[in-house]
């Protein structure tokens, strides 16, 4: 199991959330949960970048000559329920896992996946996160 220090460690490390307590209380109930090795293959090389507006999250990953990095783009509105949160950071960890981008013949193949690592990882998709997704995209337009 990854240790508490370890996990305040990375935390701290990621400097877009270090005026976000509720996206760092989140993220460490989160990154609690997952098993040493799914933590391990989730953090390595990760930058989070927390913004306010706009989408959810999303994960983009980038090849470079010292291995391939991910950075995981997280926008939270200031009302939004911790649970939508931690499935919201769950699910993106999800498209982590998949250790590459969406392309179009996966059509919504990866969002289930990623779906699917988030509730083995103890966070499932409820109907009232859902829905509250589904309001908060409707208000947006996606």
């Amino acid at each position: 199991m990854t240790s508490k220090k370890e996990i305040e460690n990375f935390i701290t490390s990621q400097k877009s959330i270090w005026l976000y307590g509720k996206v760092q209380r989140t993220l460490y109930a989160v990154l609690s949960a997952l098993p040493d090795k799914d933590y391990r293959k989730v953090t390595k090389n990760l930058i989070l970048m927390v913004l306010h507006e706009g989408a959810l999250g999303q994960v983009m990953h980038f090849p470079n000559p010292k291995g391939e990095f991910r950075v995981l783009q997280l926008i939270f509105p200031d009302k939004i329920p911790t649970d939508v949160l931690r499935f919201v950071i769950a699910h993106e960890l999800g498209h982590v896992m998949q250790g590459r981008n969406w392309r179009k013949s996966d059509e919504t193949h990866l969002e289930e996946d990623a779906d699917e690592h988030a509730t083995k990882w103890g966070f499932p998709k409820t109907k009232f996160i859902a829905k509250w997704m589904g309001h908060y995209g409707a208000k947006y337009g996606f």
